[in-house]
């Protein structure tokens, strides 16, 4: 398969494409600042419209669930409409969604807007990823991304300083508003600077496999939450989760058959993209996602660490990751994706796993370094694979490959919660919090589980995304 050296829709004047990024990047952003402000406003949330916090989990799960959703669309209405324009209207059903959440008065309101936040969040993470790799040849999209990947790092670091603030001296309700001018300037650059698209084809939306991707997306989130909470009787979430597999697996049969599905899943075909997001890829997003949710969770239950105390721990790990990102298309282009991901793959392992030496009296500089290292190595792990998932996409496939990446990587993070959450349930039955033991076999298990991506990606070549990377192997001509 041949890519062609240029975006399609022709030469981008210099100055004009350096603000493509910077678009996309601004959108990145809003999307991410958005999952990480809420969880500090809960309680102003809850005491403004008159419900417990614990009560408002609604106003997590109904953005996810609408982002894991939605995101299949992006791909059909890209192709169909135009990725301009598209992306223009994404950004501003953020924008009104947020402006929706700001003035809610009632949950049922906010519930409501938020899931309308996460059908625009989802086109602007998908649309923002075609445009991307549409716009500039391979050689370049490793660095580019950089700046994606830093700007969705920052909305980590900065979500619950910029949430508690804005909470703290304004009102919750500005933790939205704040994205009305982001989502108004975001939308105008795109306008201005998004290369248009000269021919859109007039695909026919494929309802039924929308519908089946909703319901299973849908019943598989949930399902994952139910067996991470063990409340109610256990044949619940056992239900929903069978039931969901099985609207999943039909939905896999049916795209196979169609000829213009919602979601390619023959895409999976291609052996860089399968190694990236299934057999390498998708068992670290898993395990890796794990860890991260039981750090907080050990720092506090296990070691009686308040949440401030947790928070000033595992912030290290974004710091880490956020550093790393810089440095990641020059390691990749000296090394090139395969021995890249099968000598970072034993080392993330065993530092998951290292996580079950952690006790409550070890000096606060070794936890926070440690934490940094992890964070570096996570970051590796998870920009080698992710991206080398598109090194052997087509042009013409960019739109189906970005809705199919980014519904995998959901999936990913909801699979590896819910199971960490739903094992540490089983390990602590008898007692009414997790002991330290409990986190500690947790690790052991995402560690060991980590190591089984090594497989994965040993079935990589070397020059596999040295059209991404710019590796050039021993032996070949420099140009």
């Amino acid at each position: 398969m041949t890519l062609p050296d240029k975006p399609a829709g022709g030469e981008i004047a210099k100055a004009a494409s350096l603000l493509i990024p910077v678009t996309v990047a601004c959108g990145s952003l809003m999307s991410s600042l958005d999952q990480n402000v809420v969880v500090t406003a809960l309680p102003a949330i809850g005491r403004s419209l008159g419900e417990p916090p614990s009560q408002l989990g609604l106003v997590i799960t109904s953005y996810v669930a609408s982002l894991i959703i939605s995101m299949p669309i992006g791909g059909w209405a890209a192709t169909r409409f135009g990725l301009r324009p598209c992306y223009c209207v994404a950004v501003l059903v953020f924008g009104l969604a947020s402006i929706l959440c700001g003035a809610a008065s009632a949950p049922w309101m906010l519930f409501a807007a938020r899931g309308l936040q996460g059908f625009g969040g989802a086109l602007m993470g998908t649309l923002g990823q075609v445009v991307m790799l549409s716009s500039f040849p391979r050689e370049r999209t490793l660095k580019i991304n950089t700046f994606i990947a830093l700007a969705n790092q920052m909305g980590l670091l900065l979500g619950p300083l910029v949430g508690g603030a804005l909470t703290t001296y304004l009102s919750w309700r500005w933790i939205f508003f704040i994205n009305v001018p982001l989502a108004c300037g975001a939308s105008i650059a795109a306008r201005l600077f998004f290369p248009a698209q000269v021919a859109t084809r007039r695909v026919r939306f494929d309802l039924p496999g929308f519908f089946l991707v909703a319901a299973g997306m849908a019943m598989l989130v949930y399902g994952m939450d139910a067996l991470g909470r063990n409340s109610g009787p256990g044949w619940t979430a056992g239900t929903e989760l069978a039931v969901a597999i099985t609207i999943l697996a039909i939905a896999t049969a049916y795209f196979l058959v169609v000829p213009q599905p919602l979601l390619d899943i023959r895409l999976l075909r291609i052996r860089t993209f399968r190694v990236s997001f299934l057999t390498g890829g998708g068992v670290d997003t898993i395990t890796l996602s794990a860890v991260l949710f039981l750090l907080p969770l050990l720092f506090q239950e296990g070691f009686g660490l308040t949440a401030v105390q947790s928070g000033s721990i595992t912030f290290a790990a974004a710091v880490g990751s956020v550093l790393v990102r810089v440095t990641m298309p020059r390691l990749l282009r000296r090394f090139g994706f395969r021995s890249v991901l099968v000598c970072n793959t034993p080392l993330i392992a065993a530092i998951a796993a290292g996580f079950a030496l952690f006790h409550a009296g070890m000096p606060y500089w070794i936890a926070v370094a440690y934490i940094f290292a992890f964070g570096m190595f996570r970051a590796i792990q998870w920009s080698s694979s992710g991206n080398l998932a598109y090194a052997d996409i087509g042009q013409e496939e960019l739109a189906h490959f970005s809705a199919l990446y980014y519904i995998l990587a959901q999936l990913g993070v909801a699979i590896g919660i819910g199971l960490a959450s739903a094992l540490l349930s089983l390990l602590s039955r008898q007692e009414r919090h997790a002991s330290v033991g409990d986190f500690r076999i947790l690790f052991v298990v995402e560690g060991v589980a980590t190591l089984a991506a090594l497989f994965g990606y040993l079935s990589l070549k070397p020059e596999d995304g040295t059209n991404v990377s710019g590796h050039r192997m021993r032996g070949t001509a420099r140009d």
